[in-house]
């Protein structure tokens, strides 16, 4: 509970004391050290006067929806008589009571709708009016579309009509008409939020790909996932190619994507595809390179316009942008100079660097990227906010020892912390080397905004922390790759929070480690207990297979928030002997055993075994098949492995997300009617009937919305 220091209760208190006449105060009690019980009761007292001179110091900031508690929203919003949807958390509720006169002003239109689906959801919308995008005569109350060539400035008059939305922007389809499929790009944008084809009707029910097309439909098209920042991040050479690099400095290849640019309100415009969080593809890469890359201020030369992403080159303490006319989308599109431009892969995530570049591109210091990724939530080590609303972390009893600069750079701070004290990451580059550590009191995190990765060598694939009596260990925002962390004698707590411990990727067909564009295996970072440890809590991260082995042991494991994630038939979880394991909104990808289980909201994937079935409670999951497990209230059982994930392979935008596709069962099957597992926080099943029901009353009349899952 966070504890006011306001001063109010000792304040209120020593009044109230200094109010009573002296011969009672004296005979309260004979030690002036001790509090008797009269100063007891008028502390009590104290206390709820500080309680109410904090509600009054409240009474004016309860008047403003933006600085009032929460508990007052609703009583704001009656005012306005705003249809509150009570599912909704307290930021989705406060926007909508504070937006609700903007929102009636203006009622019905695609602005209003798509800015409602933001606020309510936290997703990005695009709405389109499906009665637009149906094939038909034109008739004489419709505007003439006529030739540009026609008129004198066709340039102007082709990009009017683009406007008034007479033609397709890309293809130059006209309105209603037949499809001119000669723009390999506006091809491939069938079937999505920016098609510019007509289509027959479809009386069908509006419901996942089906019914769209038709008068009284309104396609309201949502990007779920997030669109995560990285910015001076060490990309991965391609073995055999020295001049082929991947923006995952995992050295995987995974889709870049595109950073959410719009506006709202006022300002509205509908969003071009580029101003989307969803993964570039090719063809927008080679038509909106300009949006998409990082381009240098011109108000203030020295700098950068972080856009969705860009290649520079180190200089010193500083990053020099490689300007967007030395890289191209298309190597084929200037024969004769495909070897001396930059060309950018953005659905594989990697680039080329020419062989021949001309003009030379400038600068000689090391590559470093930037770029965003997809992921449906912000768990795990990432370059987001990681601070909590509410939470105030303790300031650290001595000055860290700041890092930066990666490669070796870590294993000299950690052997200068000599096992206790702050060691603080503040970049986002690979650090290559690290160094066993004895543990006294150590907390290794790294910055807020920025996501560290330390790669193990297939060398030293074991990291060991080794602890005394009473020590402590935190791991706060770090990327572990390419090996295992072992824990090692004696902790009273181990914490690992908003942390990826590398889970791995396995090819099923030849049932072993897939390699790194670079040639390092990608095996699970495992976390292993060889030592005691009494509390060890995992929270908001994404793990390996943990492993209780060597006659280590556990004595309370709390899981919250995350993933953890073996491959193969390995255990996910190895908690055997003795030990309670909690586990609270999370997603189990593999098998496990354990002695005790506590779990509430979560996915386990495959069988789970419990020894002790005696103590425990599985709540609000889905569980395996198979699993020998404790009472069990609401849940839903699945077969092993169940495909219920848009994907289980790390490194992809999807991964351990529920699939559109899985049985509601599931999809509501956790506490509140969200879904259970580690993405249980965004509530995604609740956003969606939040927003049908505020749509009820902002949709125009004779309108029906058709949600389209877009990611």
């Amino acid at each position: 509970m966070t504890t006011i220091s306001d001063g109010y209760e000792a304040y209120y208190t020593d009044k109230l004391w200094g109010l009573l006449p002296e011969v009672y105060r004296a005979e309260d009690s004979t030690d002036t050290s001790k509090k008797g019980p009269l100063r007891e009761m008028v502390q009590r007292i104290g206390v709820q006067a500080a309680v109410l001179r904090r509600s009054i110091d409240r009474m004016w900031e309860d008047q403003s929806i933006e600085t009032c508690d929460d508990w007052v929203i609703a009583y704001v919003g009656d005012l306005l008589a705003t249809n509150l949807v009570a599912s909704l958390d307290a930021r989705g509720q406060r926007l909508d009571v504070a937006r609700t006169i903007h929102y009636r002003r203006r009622k019905g239109t695609l602005a209003v709708l798509e800015q409602i689906a933001s606020d309510l959801t936290g997703w990005d919308a695009r709405v389109v009016e499906f009665f637009r995008r149906m094939a038909r005569a034109r008739h004489g109350l419709d505007p003439e579309i006529g030739w540009p060539a026609d008129s004198p400035d066709p340039e102007k008059a082709r990009k009017l009509q683009a406007v008034q939305r007479l033609v397709g922007r890309l293809t130059h389809t006209t309105a209603g008409g037949f499809a001119d499929l000669r723009s390999p790009h506006g091809a491939r944008l069938t079937g999505t939020a920016f098609d510019e084809f007509s289509y027959t009707a479809d009386v069908r029910v509006g419901r996942g790909h089906t019914g769209w097309y038709n008068i009284p439909r309104l396609g309201v098209f949502l990007w779920r996932l997030h669109s995560l920042p990285l910015e001076a991040v060490t990309p991965v050479q391609v073995a055999g190619c020295p001049n082929e690099y991947t923006f995952d400095p995992t050295g995987r290849k995974s889709p870049l994507f595109a950073a959410s640019a719009r506006t709202y309100g006022d300002e509205w415009i509908s969003p071009d595809e580029h101003q989307l969080p969803g993964p570039i593809s090719r063809l927008l890469m080679l038509v909106s390179l300009e949006e998409l890359y990082a381009a240098v201020d011109p108000a203030e030369p020295t700098a950068v316009e972080q856009r969705s992403l860009g290649i520079f080159r180190q200089n010193g303490a500083f990053l020099d942008l490689i300007p967007v006319e030395h890289v191209i989308a298309d190597p084929g599109a200037d024969p004769g100079n495909d070897d001396k431009k930059i060309y950018i892969d953005p659905e594989q995530g990697v680039f080329f660097m020419p062989a021949n570049p001309d003009p030379p591109i400038p600068g000689s210091g090391p590559l470093r990227v930037a770029y965003h990724h997809g992921f449906p939530s912000t768990i795990g080590a990432g370059a987001y906010d990681r601070r909590v609303r509410g939470q105030v972390n303790p300031p650290p009893t001595s000055a860290p020892i700041d890092v930066k600069g990666g490669d070796s750079a870590l294993a000299t701070a950690l052997t200068s912390s000599s096992g206790e004290g702050t060691v603080l990451l503040q970049d986002s580059l690979t650090y290559g080397t690290v160094v066993d550590v004895t543990v006294t009191d150590l907390v290794l995190k790294s910055e807020n905004r920025e996501r560290p990765l330390v790669r193990l060598t297939p060398e030293g694939p074991l990291w060991s922390f080794t602890g005394a009596s009473g020590s402590s260990l935190v791991l706060d925002g770090i990327f572990v790759s390419g090996g295992e962390i072992a824990l090692k004698g004696t902790f009273d707590s181990v914490v690992i929070v908003t942390s990826t411990l590398d889970p791995g990727n396995l090819d099923p067909d030849t049932n072993t480690y897939e390699s790194s564009v670079d040639g390092r295996p990608l095996a699970p970072c495992r976390l292993r207990i060889e030592g005691q440890v009494r509390s060890l809590t995992i929270e908001r991260s994404i793990t390996g297979p943990i492993q209780v082995v060597a006659g280590g042991a556990v004595e309370h494991l709390l899981i919250r928030d995350s993933i953890v994630q073996s491959l193969g038939a390995e255990k996910a979880l190895s908690v055997v002997g003795t030990g309670e394991v909690e586990i609270e909104r999370a997603t189990i990808l593999g098998p496990g055993e354990v002695h005790r289980l506590h779990a509430s909201d979560t996915i386990f994937h495959d069988v789970m075994t419990v020894a002790d079935t005696q103590h425990g409670c599985v709540r609000f999951s889905a569980w395996a098949e198979g699993s020998m497990l404790p009472r069990r209230y609401h849940t839903q059982s699945i077969t092993p492995a169940a495909p219920i994930f848009t994907s289980t392979r790390f490194g992809q935008p999807g991964y351990a997300q529920l699939a559109l596709s899985a049985p509601a069962a599931i999809t509501e099957g956790g506490t509140e009617g969200s879904e259970p597992g580690a993405f249980w926080r965004e509530k995604n099943a609740i956003k969606e009937r939040s927003l049908r029901i505020r749509y009820q009353e902002y949709v125009p009349v004779g309108l029906a919305p058709v949600f389209i899952y877009v990611t």
